[in-house]
């Protein structure tokens, strides 16, 4: 009941987004909507912002379980920049209200396990096997990339305009180098 309930209160939060700002909804609007009373609200969240942040944490947990195709970190770019777009009154006012830094976590939550599984793919390909701690940090440094990468576009309202090109420049520039990076990466450690 509990999950269901959250699960009520976030619907109904998303619906009024969908009219107004985060700044312009009340607690009150909100239970309203959802047909319980303050003290389940209350009961569940501390307030506004906090069930925002659930909402974001909610939804990454739900597209993480999701049967997701792994092989291409691509896809993963593009599914996330795809759940931002149809949220995009959340994820703004998540980004304008609670803190860059919930947006950030949850963005390296989604898509640091595409890049993991790339990076490990692309090390299958190497002559000697490379190091775990080697394949995490490629996989944490690419991740902190593209969520930055996608940080800098909602901070610019999510205008699409050039986001195209830079989802293609940045997939160019990366192409081979999980590779040349693992390689320099085994021969640091052996100098």
């Amino acid at each position: 009941m509990s999950l269901t309930t959250k699960r009520a209160l976030a619907k109904s939060l998303k619906k009024l987004l969908s009219k107004r700002g985060l700044d312009k909804i009340t607690v009150k609007d909100i239970v309203e909507d959802c047909g319980v009373n303050r003290q389940t609200f209350y009961y569940h969240f501390h307030d506004i912002y906090d069930l925002t942040e659930w909402i974001i944490q909610d939804d990454a947990e739900n597209i993480l379980s999701a049967e997701l195709d792994y092989s291409d970190w691509k896809v993963g770019i593009r599914s996330v920049i795809m759940y931002i777009q149809q949220n995009r009154n959340l994820i703004l006012n998540a980004y304008n209200s609670v803190s860059h830094e919930v947006v950030a976590d949850y963005l390296k939550k989604l898509l640091r396990p595409y890049i993991l599984q790339i990076v490990q793919r692309e090390a299958k390909d190497l002559d000697r096997p490379p190091q775990e701690e080697d394949v995490d940090f490629l996989a944490d440094m690419y991740t902190l990339m593209a969520a930055g990468i996608v940080m800098e576009w909602i901070g610019r309202r999510m205008e699409m305009q050039g986001t195209e090109e830079r989802l293609k420049k940045l997939f160019a520039a990366t192409d081979g180098s999980f590779c040349f990076m693992l390689n320099n990466l085994e021969k640091r450690r052996n100098t």
